[in-house]
C-alpha cells in the first residue's frame, strides 16, 4: 500500500447535462460538442497546482496534492483558481449561444447549463495504471458523494467545513451552512457559496462573439465534426496545462 498523501480534491461538474443528453438525432451529436467545449473551457482554465484526475462524463475532477507542503497553502492556491473555472465555462456557454444559428434542441437548450463545484481536502492514494494516475481513498467517495445533495440549486460552491478550515477565508463571503447526509459515509458539515455573492474584480470583463464570419465557422464546425461522428472518426483534441501529456 502506498502512502497517502493530504490532497484537495475539486469536481467541476456540468448541471442540467444528463436532460441536455438526452436529445436525438442531430441533436445529441451537437449536445455533446457543446459539452466538450465545455469541459476543454473549464481544463484550460486551470493551473498547477490543480490537475485532472479523470473527464466524468458532465464533469472534470481535479486534484491537487500537498507533496510536503502545508496544505493550507495548496488549498489557498485552489480557492484563488474557482472563479476562474466558473468564469471559464460561463465565457465558453456565452460564446457558444452567441455564435448559434442552428435551431436544434441542442442548441437551443445549451443556455440552460449551469456548474456547479465541490471541494473537500483529505488523504488519497495515487496509483499508476498504465499511463494513467487513479485516486483512491474514502475521500475521493466523499468529493463524489457530494454531487448528491439536498441543495434546490444548480450553480454553487460546495466545500466541506474540512477544506473551508485549511482555507480560513473564502473573499470574506458569509457562506450557507449545511449538515448533508452522504449514503455510506455519514453527516458532514458544508458551507455553501454562489458565485453571484463572488467580489466582481475576480471576474474578467466577458465580450461574447457574435460575428457573422464566426457564426458561420462554428455552425461548419458543428456539420464537420457530426460527420465525421457518423463515420467514426471523431475525437477530442485540446491541450490542457494540467492534463500530463
Amino acid at each position: 500500500m502506498k502512502e497517502q498523501n493530504d490532497t484537495i480534491l475539486l469536481i467541476a461538474d456540468i448541471s442540467g447535462f444528463t436532460r441536455f443528453m438526452k436529445y436525438q438525432s442531430i441533436s445529441i451529436s451537437h449536445s455533446k460538442q457543446i459539452a466538450v467545449k465545455l469541459l476543454k473551457a473549464i481544463m484550460q482554465a486551470s493551473k498547477p497546482p490543480l490537475k485532472v484526475a479523470e473527464l466524468e462524463g458532465d464533469a472534470v475532477f481535479f486534484y491537487a496534492r500537498a507533496n510536503g507542503k502545508e496544505l493550507s497553502a495548496v488549498a489557498t492556491q485552489v480557492k484563488a483558481q474557482i472563479a476562474g473555472l466558473f468564469e471559464a465555462f460561463n465565457r465558453e456557454l456565452g460564446s457558444i449561444n452567441a455564435l448559434r444559428t442552428c435551431s436544434c434542441d441542442a442548441c437551443h437548450q445549451a443556455t440552460n447549463l449551469q456548474l456547479k463545484q465541490v471541494v473537500h481536502a483529505g488523504k488519497c492514494e495515487l496509483e499508476k495504471i498504465e499511463r494513467f494516475e487513479k485516486l483512491f481513498g474514502l475521500d475521493v467517495i466523499i468529493v463524489h458523494r457530494m454531487l448528491k445533495n439536498s441543495l434546490p440549486a444548480t450553480e454553487y460552491l460546495m466545500m466541506t467545513r474540512t477544506v473551508y478550515d485549511y482555507i480560513g477565508d473564502f473573499f470574506g463571503i458569509l457562506p450557507e451552512r449545511h449538515n448533508e447526509s452522504f449514503e455510506g459515509v455519514g453527516e458532514i458539515e458544508t458551507l455553501v457559496f454562489y458565485p453571484q455573492q463572488f467580489p466582481q474584480e475576480l471576474f474578467a470583463p466577458t465580450h461574447a462573439a457574435s460575428s457573422l464570419g464566426k457564426k458561420i465557422r462554428w455552425r461548419f464546425e458543428l456539420t464537420k465534426n457530426t460527420t465525421k461522428e457518423w463515420f467514426g472518426l471523431s475525437k477530442l483534441k485540446g491541450s490542457f496545462k494540467s492534463v500530463p501529456a
